[in-house]
């Protein structure tokens, strides 16, 4: 069963540690509390801004942006620079005029984006975070929840581009400023995990005197992903790796599929060939609530001849109702009877699933 709260882990006001896969809650405390979250806040804008734009659009900096109070990418009034370099500011300097910048661009104003962001909450199923700003400058009416902000950057991970930001150790960016003249910026992240923390691909750090020190961090090892949401915690760093230590001890690696597992036959008469997975495909889980279905994308009827190893259809695995992950199905030789191919079940693939599942 799922340990949910960790009592020697009290530093933190609310805590959530997710299994980023299947976006099982592994450990929680005080997770659906509302609670300012300062610049974890970015994420969201950074998941708006990529939604929006492409990374070379050309962001013209206003002087607004430049005096937006609290951290800064060190942008300047007129100056050019790609949405690409923006948004690395954004997440390795936490730029609060990089956030400013990013919502002109897009919206035109910070109102009109915010709405972006609180739409984009709304449809991930977020109840308990509302944004007043890209930045998350502190406001009464500016909060989150441990575990919905762990389910923003889960979501959030699933694009490359943000796990390609969000990772990087340091940057160098360029502006081209209204007199012609090119000036560089480099950011370094200030997220240390990411070299004292094993596997860690970093996110993003917070804080404003209302939220206190609020992390978000996703560290993955040997395909195995945890997401760990602290906020309001004077020690977040030793929190982190505290929870990602008893997350990994505690996970167990589950078989969905094998590779060579027989999905079905394709038969003609007294010949049949047997369709097999061609990859094994399995998931670390810390508890027992997950509920794991595997759906066959399979042909009622195969066109042949079909050659050993050619792909005909494939395996999708779900977990809580949700994708996690897909497996090609193959033919296991070369099949070219004459007449119709017919497919059935493979009996041994559905008794050995049933068997897999409640082990």
């Amino acid at each position: 069963m799922t340990q949910k709260t960790i009592a020697d882990t009290a530093t933190a006001k609310s805590y959530c540690v997710m299994n980023s896969l299947t976006g099982e809650i592994v450990f929680e405390n005080n997770a659906d509390t509302r609670l300012p979250m300062a610049s974890t806040t970015k994420i969201m804008t950074l998941l708006v801004a990529l939604k929006n734009s492409k990374p070379d659009d050309i962001v013209t900096v206003s002087r607004e942006a430049t005096l937006e109070e609290g951290s800064s990418a060190y942008l300047k009034p007129g100056a050019k620079i790609t949405m690409r370099d923006v948004c690395y500011g954004l997440m390795l300097n936490s730029g609060n005029d990089a956030a400013v910048a990013i919502a002109e661009y897009i919206s035109g104003n910070t109102d009109s984006f915010v709405k972006l962001m609180n739409d984009t909450a709304k449809t991930l199923g977020m109840k308990n975070t509302h944004f007043i700003t890209p930045n998350g400058l502190h406001d009464d009416e500016h909060y989150t929840t441990a575990k919905e902000l762990a389910k923003m950057t889960r979501y959030a991970l699933k694009n490359e581009t943000v796990r390609e930001i969000v990772s990087s150790r340091s940057y160098t960016s360029s502006m081209k400023m209204p007199d012609g003249t090119v000036e560089n910026v480099e950011y370094i992240n200030h997220n240390r995990l990411l070299k004292e923390l094993d596997g860690c691909i970093g996110v993003k750090t917070g804080f404003t005197k209302a939220a206190g020190r609020c992390l978000v961090s996703a560290i993955n090892r040997d395909g195995a992903e945890y997401i760990i949401v602290t906020l309001n915690d004077p020690d977040d760093w030793k929190t982190h790796k505290e929870l990602c230590e008893k997350a990994f001890e505690g996970g167990i690696k589950r078989i969905i599929i094998k590779k060579g597992d027989c999905m079905k036959h394709a038969v003609y008469e007294k010949e049949e060939c047997a369709l097999v997975t061609t990859d094994d495909f399995s998931v670390v889980v810390n508890g027992n609530e997950n509920n794991f279905e595997v759906v066959k994308h399979l042909p009622k009827t195969i066109d042949f001849p079909f050659n050993k190893g050619e792909k005909v259809g494939y395996i999708e695995i779900n977990a809580n109702g949700e994708i996690i992950g897909t497996v090609d199905v193959v033919s296991e030789c070369d099949f070219n009877p004459s007449g119709e191919a017919k497919v059935k079940n493979c009996f041994m693939f559905t008794f050995l699933n049933i068997l897999r599942n409640l082990i």
